[in-house]
């Protein structure tokens, strides 16, 4: 086959004008953009029966195409989702051939049997049915829409929304047989196919070395990791668009082990694709990752295809998938050798019958403590989409709201922190024992339930419901974002207690470090609050290898939430960062696997360091190993360079540099906040000065406290040294400074103020944007408890604090990609007092001839959120690779304008004994900093 035919569903330059229009427009605009209409003609295939599936309307007015639950139901169907304002109207046109009395039946669903609250009517030329979506029971069924008498030629159809509360249409035929019966659900494809002429025999596709299904995060680092290797790669994704969770229909920000603990960001293609997003932060992050797959030649990406079978060889093997076209109801069948399951609800899997779990686990099988004495089908629950605009929007005078009957009621003492009446808070969410995997429509239902609960939780119950006043419903949201469901077993399972003690496996290929967030399982109806338990993640741990491959189906991987863990332990595995890099190290198994004619538990057993080597080489972190990579010619090589950063040191000037302090950002209460840092070369502490916003109208006294601490995140066994009264005036913003002039007998400097009169709940402490080694924020809860911050508070002493660090050259080649909690930098900085342009050489005793080179450069994986790329100091901008050849230095690659981190260079071949890089421009920052220089 073809491997550069791309089966997509709209032209690639719609996603340059929808990156654009992603944020400004709701779902319903989108999706008309979207919507393919690959019938234009609507009219009889079997003479006297007209079938109209609803997305093939020409224009959906204010309907929403909703494609998400097609597996369940039967196809996409248009929504009416109008928050309690009726929508535009739907509009096509028909082609009538026999005038004649015609039966009108609609395929509907009432989404609340109680209360109807979705209703609707079908004007057909001048006639308006009676109301429809009224259905006694909450199936999907046809109703009769009454008699219309038609001419001959076109005639109107118009879907007209009665109360704006998601009201819902499939399909409606219009027939003169008298004896016409709407088929039943198991044979609706077949009627379906029968009325409009649609061709059931698959499409095949065939040749693939790796078929990857779901294209979130994992599966799209999957896919993209194995097409890089080597591998014919499918990726077959059921949205219009690449992203999942993160793309621009749910837009959830991207977290990982990064958010909580310094230096710990992912690398790898999930990297890649952050700093894409931060130069556009419009759509989600997929235009990152269709731009991403777009330059993969090995990759072919089929959007709209939702996979719903496969095709197995025996027991034990699959050589294919099934899938149906989301939009038009086309077949397809995809064979390759290796399927990567990356679905999030193990549907690969589980169409191939591969062992499974779901829920939690019993208390005795692991013995995680938190874990119930028997096992149950609890799973952390789902959330509505953010795209689209705010839950609630101020309109700038008193709105009542009255609640819907059907609304959920949330309970007495319901109590949650409410920062922002707009927000869609994680915590909106409905019990863990809802099943969301094969009633996945009934719970996305219920979240909007629950969100008008809270809605009216907000206006009329909360006691700060003045707050609200002005507030009325915006967006609900209709995408259903699950966290947890089906988890694929392999041949390990990763469990609470691994995480708990930072096991280190020897076939790890990834790392951890999101907090074990595992959500209540009353959800929202929680009294406790929202978690069940939300450990702190110590570092060092990984994930193993055995877990990313099935135990019984021999060619099935899995990466992202469906991997082999128990429910506790998913509460850090499941996360979008860590999901993308199991994708990564699935990928590039699959194609290692398909190269060789092996299979993933061959890989994992016989060629595991190859497996870890390949992903340390394309930036992915593996805690405890290092550059081993017997090809790397620049291991054997002599490292200099024009300069070496003699020490470390925050000044004034050092806030001074574009993007390193995060203004305006007040999520760092003073009075919660420890910082701890070494105490440098010098003993003695001068003036500290802070940045602080004191948002009260009044003045607040503190006390900074100053300590002691011999050992680096010890807070246990600190040293009192100064506690000084400090007065913040009212209204302040800016630099305060503090004068300390105390000597500190410890190798570490600990602060944190503390309240000494009134309240300082409105006193904000400024956010950094870097962490340097062994400088870490806790903050504090339930009293002198301490837990890691990723977030690190601003300040600078004078005269400045200094910190002898290792910049030398040879930290290029010596393995380690990041700064660590030892205190090793492992990156060459060159002397911030010269003047750029600045270099660093590799030189052999002979020759080599170089044909790829691999940079590493420092974006400085600590800062918060990359939504200003081009104010990232550290980031190496403009640079040359530079070849000794002929007497003489050549650049043989250059670039301008830089945004990642890993960066490769295919070069043709050069023989040279000596090869630098040359910096020539940073973000900001005076100095050049490379983490890692490669050559094969």
């Amino acid at each position: 086959m073809n491997q550069k035919k791309i089966i997509i569903t709209y032209m690639l330059s719609l996603l340059t004008f929808l990156n654009g229009a992603f944020g400004q427009y709701p779902a319903p605009f989108v999706s008309q953009a979207l919507q393919k209409n690959s019938r234009p003609v609507l009219e009889e295939v079997v003479p006297g029966t007209i079938w109209i599936d609803a997305e093939d309307f020409s224009d959906y007015g204010g309907w929403y195409h909703d494609t998400q639950f097609i597996h369940l139901m039967g196809s996409g169907y248009l929504l009416a989702g109008g928050t309690g304002t009726p929508v535009k109207d739907a509009v096509t046109t028909i082609s009538v051939k026999k005038p004649g009395s015609y039966t009108l039946w609609v395929r509907s669903r009432n989404w609340d049997a109680g209360f109807a609250p979705g209703t609707f009517k079908v004007q057909v030329g001048e006639k308006i049915s009676g109301l429809l979506g009224n259905d006694p029971g909450e199936e999907w069924v046809w109703q009769n829409g009454g008699s219309y008498d038609l001419t001959a030629g076109e005639t109107g159809l118009r879907l007209m929304d009665q109360t704006g509360y998601y009201g819902r249409c499939d399909a409606l035929v219009l027939t003169l047989d008298p004896a016409f019966v709407p088929p039943p659900f198991e044979a609706l494809a077949d009627a379906r196919a029968k009325y409009t002429g649609l061709d059931l025999q698959p499409e095949i596709f065939d040749g693939f070395d790796v078929i990857v299904i779901g294209g979130g995060p994992a599966g799209t680092s999957a896919a993209i990791a194995a097409a890089r290797h080597g591998a014919r790669t499918a990726l077959i994704q059921d949205r219009p668009v690449l992203g999942g969770n993160s793309g621009y229909e749910f837009a959830v920000r991207m977290n990982g082990a990064g958010s909580k603990n310094a230096h710990m960001r992912e690398g790898g293609i999930i990297n890649e694709a952050v700093m894409m997003h931060a130069i556009s932060t419009s759509g989600g992050f997929s235009p990152a990752f269709q731009q991403l797959a777009d330059a993969e030649t090995n990759l072919t990406v089929f959007l709209n295809m939702r996979v719903d079978g496969v095709l197995m060889t025996s027991d034990e093997v699959i050589k294919g998938v099934k899938a149906v076209h989301t939009l038009d109801g086309r077949r397809f069948e995809f064979y390759g050798a290796l399927f990567i399951d990356c679905t999030g609800d193990g549907w690969v899997g589980y169409y191939a019958s591969a062992d499974f779990r779901l829920g939690r686990e019993a208390r005795s099988e692991f013995n995680e403590a938190v874990a119930p004495e028997l096992a149950d089908n609890i799973t952390m629950s789902a959330c509505l989409n953010s795209e689209g605009g705010p839950l609630l929007r101020n309109t700038g005078s008193p709105v009542q709201f009255t609640p819907k009957p059907w609304a959920a009621q949330l309970p007495k003492g319901f109590s949650r922190p409410i920062a922002g009446l707009g927000m869609r808070y994680w915590w909106i969410e409905y019990p863990g024992d809802t099943d969301d995997l094969w009633q996945a429509e009934e719970a996305r239902d219920y979240l909007i339930r629950i969100s008008f609960g809270y809605v009216d939780f907000l206006k009329n119950r909360w006691p700060e419901k003045l707050k609200a006043e002005k507030y009325d419903v915006d967006n609900v949201g209709v995408f259903l974002g699950r966290r947890e469901s089906r988890r694929l077993e392999g041949d390990y399972v990763l469990n609470l207690n691994d995480v708990l003690g930072a096991r280190w496996f020897e076939d790890s290929i990834t790392h951890y470090g999101w907090y074990v967030d595992v959500h209540h399982p009353l959800g929202i109806f929680s009294t406790e609050g929202p978690f069940e338990c939300n450990y702190r993640v110590p570092m060092g741990g990984g994930i193993p290898f055995r877990c990313l491959y099935s135990k019984n189906i021999t060619n099935l991987l899995m990466a992202g939430r469906c991997i082999s863990v128990s429910h506790y332990a998913l509460g850090t595995t499941r996360i979008m960062m860590t999901c993308a890099t199991t994708g990564q190290a699935a990928g590039t198994a699959a194609a290692m696997a398909a190269g060789r004619g092996i299979t993933p538990r061959d890989v994992g057993r016989d060629h595991i360091h190859e497996l870890q080597q390949r992903l340390l080489r394309d930036d992915q972190y593996i805690p405890a190993l290092k550059n081993e990579d017997p090809a790397d010619l620049a291991r054997n090589a002599v490292c200099t360079a024009s300069s070496v950063q003699d020490v470390w040191e925050i000044d004034a000037d050092y806030y001074r540099r574009p993007g390193t302090l995060q203004k305006g950002v007040k999520t760092l209460p003073l009075c919660a906040r420890w910082v701890m840092c070494p105490v440098g070369k010098q003993q003695k502490i001068g003036t500290l000065n802070f940045y602080v916003e004191n948002t009260q109208k009044t003045d607040c006294e503190v006390f900074l406290n100053i300590h002691a601490s011999l050992q680096f995140r010890d807070f246990k066994n600190i040293k009192a040294a100064v506690k000084i009264p400090v007065t913040i005036p009212a209204n302040f913003s800016g630099i305060l400074p503090v004068e300390v002039n105390q000597n500190i007998a410890g190798k570490f400097l600990v602060m944190r103020f503390s309240e000494k009169s009134g309240s300082a709940a409105k006193v904000y402490w400024l956010q950094s944007q870097s962490n340097p080694p062994q400088m870490c924020s806790f903050f504090s809860y339930k009293g002198e408890e301490v837990y890691e911050d990723k977030t690190l508070p601003a300040f600078f002493a004078q005269p400045a604090l200094q910190w002898d660090y290792d910049f030398s050259a040879e930290n290029v080649i010596n393995g380690l990609t990041r700064c660590l909690p030892d205190g090793s930098v492992n990156m060459w900085s060159s002397d911030p007092a010269q003047p750029l342009p600045q270099w660093v050489q590799l030189a052999w005793e002979k020759p080599q001839e170089i044909k790829e080179v691999r940079l590493i450069f420092d974006t400085n994986l600590d800062r918060w959120q990359y939504v200003d790329n081009p104010g990232i100091p550290e980031r190496v901008s403009d640079y040359e690779l530079q070849a000794w050849i002929n007497h003489s230095w050549q650049t043989i690659a250059a670039e301008r304008g830089n945004i990642q981190r890993l960066r490769i260079h295919q070069l043709d071949p050069v023989t040279t004994d000596r090869l630098r890089v040359l910096v020539t421009k940073t973000g900001g920052d005076a100095s050049a900093r490379i983490f890692e220089i490669r050559a094969y």
